[in-house]
């Protein structure tokens, strides 16, 4: 059966996606405080929260309109279209 993804919403989608984006941006906002350690002998966390802070927002607020280009041009020429199978319970 055959369906098409028509309508994201970008507020929920933004929400569940930033999480995972977390997910993978931490490790990089560590190494470059680990890099920025070394480079100039100072750490402070303030600029590790802050970083983070700023990546987060940065990144709900892209995720957001990514939802809202997807909503407009799927309005004119189709969602993502998807195949769904059913299977059996013991699969």
């Amino acid at each position: 059966m055959k369906k098409q993804i028509s309508y994201i919403a970008p507020g929920q989608a933004a929400k569940a996606l930033i999480l995972i984006y977390l997910t993978f941006s931490v490790p990089m906002v560590l190494l470059g405080v680990v890099v920025a350690y070394m480079r100039y002998g100072v750490f402070e966390i303030s600029t590790l929260l802050s970083a983070l802070l700023i990546n987060a927002a940065v990144g709900f607020v892209l995720l957001w309109l990514a939802c809202q280009i997807y909503n407009w041009v799927s309005s004119y020429v189709g969602g993502i279209e998807i195949t769904l199978d059913d299977i059996s319970e013991g699969s």
